[in-house]
């Protein structure tokens, strides 16, 4: 008998982006742990999952994940679950930790995943999933990269910088922007205003802001002045999109005569 954990990202909230090797992982289970922030918090995983997977005769285990961002704090927690987590799988059972979105990416199974790695006292199978920023990307219809294009993916946390959060947002975006395409910034809502203000008088640039993108209760909308006034919500993000000037190469009729300037013509054959 192999001692395992399975990891599944079941996906930004529709339950039908839940992969079809994640369903049967899940369906196969005896125990399934979902991270909540409280004793008396819901798990976002596990409602997306009771939405097309039936749960009875399942142990369902909630594992505690403060929202804090000091590891002080948190890591007696992360050592509870993990503590947790062995005590089931090596009973023998089937178990499988459940998140939103994708395992990998600023997960709370991260925390977990550090210290499996570190005892080597059980085996990990991790399922990705997709991510809340690939369907923002999907609902306006823009290209996250493609060709030499780099892709940023961030937290909104911000750091004090003499005083002024504004301040080093505004000078991180002009270190990222410089060498990016594409910078996606997550769990924005708390900061919008400050990301508004970072990015005002901005040339060449696209900005869209979604909430819950890939639910029921999904908004996106062109960044704008409403967004200041708005109670946004955790789970959401700011795509920014840097607009590449098209050059005419002169190339023959029928070839492709559109390339980003920030390409090298000789550089690309597809």
């Amino acid at each position: 008998m192999v001692n395992k954990l399975w990891c599944v990202g079941v996906g930004p909230g529709d339950p039908n982006l839940i992969t079809l090797y994640g369903k049967q992982v899940i369906e196969s289970s005896d125990v399934i742990f979902c991270p909540v922030k409280s004793v008396h918090s819901e798990s976002f995983a596990l409602e997306t999952v009771r939405k097309i997977i039936a749960l009875e005769g399942k142990e369902i285990v909630k594992l505690i994940f403060p929202m804090t961002t000091k590891e002080d704090k948190a890591r007696p927690y992360w050592l509870s679950a993990y503590e947790k987590i062995k005590e089931k799988v090596v009973s023998g059972k089937k178990c499988v930790f459940i998140v939103e979105g994708d395992p990998l990416i600023f997960s709370t199974f991260n925390s977990v995943l550090e210290i499996i790695n570190q005892k080597k006292e059980f085996d990990v199978e991790i399922v990705p999933g997709i991510s809340s920023f690939q369907i923002m990307a999907c609902r306006v219809k823009l290209p996250v990269v493609d060709g030499d294009e780099i892709l940023v993916i961030m937290p909104a946390s911000m750091k004090e910088k003499s005083g002024c959060r504004t301040a080093q947002l505004r000078d991180d975006f002009e270190k990222i922007l410089e060498i990016s395409s594409t910078v996606f910034v997550l769990k924005s809502g708390r900061v919008m205003n400050q990301l508004m203000e970072a990015l005002s008088g901005r040339e060449n640039i696209k900005v869209f802001f979604g909430e819950l993108c890939g639910t029921e209760n999904e908004f996106i909308s062109e960044l704008n002045d409403d967004l200041k006034s708005r109670e946004n919500h955790y789970f959401s993000i700011v795509m920014i999109k840097k607009e590449e000037k098209e050059v005419d190469f002169g190339l023959a009729e029928g070839k492709e005569r559109g390339v980003r300037a920030s390409q090298s013509v000789f550089g690309r054959n597809d």
